[in-house]
């Protein structure tokens, strides 16, 4: 298939993987889903992101299913040995969801081989799963839930030759983008095909009609005024801040961890809203804030304080027309009709729409002069998502 969406490589690569994923699989892994009384989403950086915004949004939607994170305070036990009956008992049959392009994520894995165990030695198979997405099927985690659920094969995670320059990154995406944005899209197609009560079938035709809407929105990101704006001042002497709630604090992190890494090389940092380890901005910094509706009140607030005390402002909103864009020096606007309880689509677009930022820069700063460290020229060989 060579349909191209987009002019980023990376982003016709990520059509192409989620249009080859095999039909059977996921209807395997649709349907534990469906089945499961309580889901525990697993991943590492921002594999664990982009699942979590689609188990948000399943957790949201109408007849929702019960979503219980492994770090939640509430979470029912040290190992998952030990939440395991517990969850089992009050919410009935548990699926352990796992994001992984490598199969070889520490936490996931120690977590699955603690749960694995459990099922050996207790014998209740129908009680619990372990279902996985991953780009490697002879991987630790392949095996483990091959043998306790399901595994759906997308690829990803190929090894390219090193890049030798910046623009290499159109082509290859960095820090395993094509594996994460296309595995965020498979689960976010996943949470509308069970809001619709759907055959798999249609969860496929969803994902690859997002991938060719979030190719235009990509395409709208790249010549737009907010991009100029937020490339220009990223390249400046300044920290850069990033914050949304819920499904939009996702996306922050996710486009954080990114951008820091040019950031630091400049001698700067990016910190995350809400974190505790974020600073005071100060008179000239950056803050890049996600909000689907634009009137996220304590977003909102955040912004006020940023103006306040000197700080700019760019906002990702569904909405220009928003109470946070009116307080942005520049907005992008991902417009999306959604239905009340249904997944929102604005969360993907909004990863997509970002995704591009730190290869801009990179080739902005090169094209400078500045010589970049030469571990970012091997981005895209992260080795742990």
């Amino acid at each position: 298939m060579s349909e191209t969406v987009s002019s980023l490589g990376y982003v016709n690569k990520i059509y192409r993987n989620v249009s080859a994923v095999d039909l059977d699989s996921l209807e395997r892994l649709l349907h534990d889903i469906q089945s499961a009384g309580v889901i525990i989403p697993l991943g590492e950086g921002r594999s664990k992101g982009a699942l979590s915004i689609a188990v948000s949004e399943m957790a949201k939607m109408r007849d929702g299913k019960i979503v219980i994170d492994r770090g939640d305070v509430g979470f029912p036990g040290r190992e998952i040995s030990e939440a395991a009956p517990i969850l089992k008992q009050r919410f009935g049959r548990v699926c352990l969801l796992i994001n992984s392009g490598s199969g070889r994520s520490i936490t996931p894995l120690v977590d699955a081989q603690n749960l694995a165990s459990y099922i050996g030695k207790t014998g209740a198979h129908r009680d619990y799963t372990i279902d996985l997405v991953t780009s490697d099927l002879q991987s630790p985690l392949a095996k483990i839930a091959s043998k306790y659920g399901n595994v759906l094969h997308l690829m990803g995670r190929e090894e390219v030759a090193e890049a030798e320059e910046a623009k290499v990154f159109r082509d290859v995406g960095i820090m395993e983008d094509t594996f994460i944005l296309g595995s965020g899209v498979l689960f976010h197609a996943i949470a509308e095909a069970l809001y619709d009560k759907a055959l798999p079938s249609k969860a496929h035709e969803y994902a690859k009609e997002i991938c060719l809407e979030a190719g235009k929105v990509v395409e709208k990101s790249l010549t737009s005024e907010f991009y100029e704006f937020v490339t220009r001042k990223l390249e400046t002497r300044s920290l850069c801040f990033f914050g949304g709630l819920g499904s939009s604090y996702e996306v922050a992190r996710m486009t954080a961890v990114r951008v820091s890494h040019i950031k630091r090389a400049i001698g700067d940092q990016v910190y995350v809203a809400r974190e505790s380890s974020t600073p005071a901005p100060r008179q000239g910094d950056l803050l890049i804030v996600i909000s689907s509706s634009g009137e996220t009140e304590i977003v909102s607030t955040w912004c006020k304080s940023f103006k306040r005390m000197g700080g700019q402002i760019a906002a990702v909103v569904g909405n220009a027309d928003s109470t946070i864009a009116s307080m942005a020096d520049s907005v992008l606007e991902i417009p999306v009709k959604n239905e009340p309880g249904r997944p929102n689509r604005f969360y993907v677009y909004a990863e997509f729409a970002l995704s591009p930022l730190p290869i801009l820069l990179v080739e902005s700063l090169e094209a400078k002069g500045f010589k970049l460290p030469e571990y970012i020229l091997r981005w895209h060989q992260s080795v742990t998502a």
